[in-house]
């Protein structure tokens, strides 16, 4: 009788624990949530784990080091409307019309936060915006009204164009721009913002997707006193062609402007820290996808002298050209692209793959297991990251505007081209600095040919109309 007992218990036993794994094994995975860091006007290189001697970036650097860094990360469209529209909309700029800045971002398009949306997804969003189409009237602000013209974000705290980082402000329920009390540092309120909604759609049991939208390191030159303190504008270390380049006047002044740019960045990596804090106090931080990216470089003193040229010789005038963006130089379109979830990614990855802008949204509905909609034209990097290896590509697609003072271009990892507006061929092997222009160089004339038509096969292969122009060069 006792044998026949201990029978029966060992057989419910182990159909209890047989019925436990059948069920764990089949439960749908929590769908992981999703932090999508975009400050405006971070060059890649300025951060410690880059190699930057100078920046002291402690936070980004650990953020580096718990996931994968891109180091051959672009923006494709490297000016702040045109970045943003790609971004979201997962199209080159041809596609979804933002050529340039101030440009309405179609409502109609299926973008980012749409698809995150109609998958079950809380969304939110604060920051600058800068894709509701022309200047507002005010020099900053912009209100962004309810409904489509918000492109999926149910939360919504951006607005068109500001750059008001002591003078913390939002738009109240009567469309009013009103102080925020307790503030005097945009991304602090930025951070607390992020948190709170974070916090609040977790305690609702639903999975999130979050946009924050820092303003600095862009212009004006604010910034808290606590971080200018840590750098001596004296002790900057200037590259080689900005050393060459610029005459002892304007190496004092980028100094100074480079002191405020540092810092600047410095200040948005302390939010991280506490990004990254909240995150893992809340026991989100291992299902939680970490992409922190920008919309593109600034030149920070390089190719000053050739700017002002090119400015002068299409038309356009500028006061300074020691700090701007939207050329075809990588100090202008190079942007840090770290990307950290522990359940999936391995930590202190390193990827020399070829990332663009588009390739951001194709990669993060990918990990999200979210269908891309069929307009989106980017590739997805989740191999990159989870594998460590995934689909090669022979170049990168670059551009901006249209017309004379538009350019297109390929960048290889090596050499980056770029013909109509601005005519450049670097050598990123030899010629780390872009000291020398190679593009009238009849030594290289091959070389600008087969670059050439690499830039006429991406317009073809992506609907590109300045396939016309490209075949008049």
């Amino acid at each position: 009788m006792k044998i026949v007992l201990i029978k029966q218990w060992v057989l419910s036993a182990l159909m209890l624990m047989f019925t436990a794994s059948f069920l764990h094994a089949n439960e749908p995975q929590k769908r992981p949530n999703v932090l999508i860091i975009q400050p405006d006007q971070h060059r890649g290189s300025v951060m410690g784990v880059d190699g930057d001697v100078d920046a002291i970036t402690p936070n980004l650097d650990a953020l580096a080091n718990q996931g994968i860094r891109f180091t051959n990360a672009i923006s494709g469209a490297p000016v702040c409307s045109p970045y943003r529209a790609t971004l979201l909309s997962g199209m080159y700029i041809h596609k979804n019309g933002v050529v340039g800045n101030n440009i309405l971002l179609n409502p109609e398009f299926n973008t980012l936060g749409n698809v995150f949306e109609d998958a079950g997804y809380a969304t939110g969003y604060i920051g600058k915006w800068h894709l509701d189409g022309g200047i507002p009237e005010e020099k900053v602000g912009g209100y962004i009204e309810v409904g489509e013209r918000r492109q999926g974000w149910q939360e919504f705290m951006g607005y068109e164009k500001s750059h008001e980082f002591i003078e913390v402000w939002k738009y109240d329920e009567n469309k009013q721009k009103v102080r925020v009390k307790g503030y005097d540092w945009e991304p602090t309120w930025h951070t607390d913002m992020a948190v709170d909604f974070i916090k609040r759609k977790t305690e609702e049991g639903k999975p999130w997707c979050y946009y924050l939208a820092y303003g600095p390191p862009h212009l004006p030159e604010q910034c808290p006193e606590d971080f200018l303190g840590m750098y001596d504008p004296a002790k900057f270390t200037l590259p080689p062609d900005v050393e060459r380049d610029l005459n002892e006047a304007e190496k004092k002044d980028l100094r100074d402007r480079l002191q405020m740019y540092y810092a600047q960045v410095t200040a948005i990596d302390y939010e991280i820290g506490r990004l990254m804090k909240s995150l893992k106090e809340m026991g989100l931080d291992e299902n939680t996808i970490v992409v922190y990216t920008s919309d593109h470089g600034d030149v920070l003193g390089s190719h000053n002298h050739d700017i002002a040229e090119n400015y002068k010789r299409i038309g356009i005038k500028k006061k300074s050209t020691l700090r701007t963006k939207g050329k075809p130089y990588l100090s202008a379109m190079d942007v840090p692209l770290l990307i950290r979830w522990p359940q999936k990614i391995k930590s202190n990855q390193v990827s020399e793959a070829l990332v663009n802008t588009v390739d951001i949204t194709a990669t993060l509905l990918d990990m999200a297991n979210l269908e891309k909609p069929g307009n989106m034209q980017g590739v997805s990097m989740k191999d990159w990251c989870f594998k460590g290896q995934g689909t090669e590509k022979d170049a990168l697609y670059i551009g901006l505007a249209k017309g004379s003072k538009g350019w297109r271009g390929v960048y290889d990892g090596r050499y980056l081209y770029s013909t109509i507006g601005w005519q450049v061929l670097y050598d990123h092997q030899t010629d780390p600095y872009e000291m020398n222009n190679l593009y009238h160089s009849e030594e290289h004339s091959e070389l600008r040919k087969r670059l050439h038509q690499l830039t006429i096969d991406k317009a073809i292969q992506f609907e590109d109309p300045a396939i016309k122009a490209l075949k008049k060069q």
